[in-house]
């Protein structure tokens, strides 16, 4: 874990600068990102050295020609000499220097790929946890006047002007909005642990703070 990532989340909001805040920590904490820039690492290390070889071999082929024998001068203007087989030697380095571009490419691909899912994943949790916060103040504030309304029945009930009928169906209307506020809790709750653990910041209980 880096030390950017040893802390809470710092936002958790659907504003440009957070979505890019968190995809970022997203990028830099996937494993298979990592296993990609490293196989992308080797790759350029691996043509970097065919590029040297293909340079040496280059500048040796014409020393071939530097020869008094008659035969290999013969076989190196008819084949077979060691003109022909260096042209070969480099053949081969730019067809396997080709199929590590070819290799290099496709990783490339699936790292552009993953970083786009990676943003993606995070913009849906993150709007997921915004739309369940915002059903579940809804749902609070129905619950506050909720109360207030089911005082108001008690205090009737009591003083005989409202049945028993419609005091209890208060009391199930409530019971309902706590279902429903619980469940949006839990959703909110479920979203920031999913993105807690996609970017790889710690938990607030680790830490001692709280973030959103």
């Amino acid at each position: 874990m880096t030390p950017l990532q040893a802390a809470p989340l710092p936002c958790l909001d659907s504003g440009n600068d957070c979505l890019r805040t968190l995809t970022d920590a997203a990028i830099e904490c996937s494993p298979e990102l990592q296993t990609l820039d490293e196989r992308i690492a080797l790759i350029d290390r691996r043509l970097q050295l065919a590029g040297q070889r293909i340079d040496q071999a280059n500048a040796r082929q014409w020393t071939g020609y530097l020869t008094t024998d008659p035969i290999a001068i013969l076989q190196n203007l008819f084949g077979g000499g060691q003109v022909q087989q260096q042209r070969m030697a480099i053949t081969d380095l730019e067809i396997r220097a080709a199929d590590l571009e070819a290799a290099r490419a496709e990783l490339e691909r699936q790292r552009a790929a993953k970083r786009s899912q990676l943003g993606e994943q995070v913009l849906t949790l993150v709007i997921a946890y915004e739309t369940a916060g915002d059903r579940e103040r809804a749902i609070l504030a129905q619950l506050s006047n909720h109360d207030l309304l089911t005082r108001i029945t008690e205090i009737d009930y009591r003083l005989g002007g409202s049945s028993t009928e419609t005091y209890l169906t208060r009391i199930a209307q409530r019971e309902q909005l706590e279902i429903q506020w619980n469940r949006y809790r839990l959703e909110r709750e479920t979203a920031k642990r999913q993105l807690l653990s996609l970017t790889g910041f710690s938990t607030p209980e680790t830490t001692g703070e709280t973030t959103g």
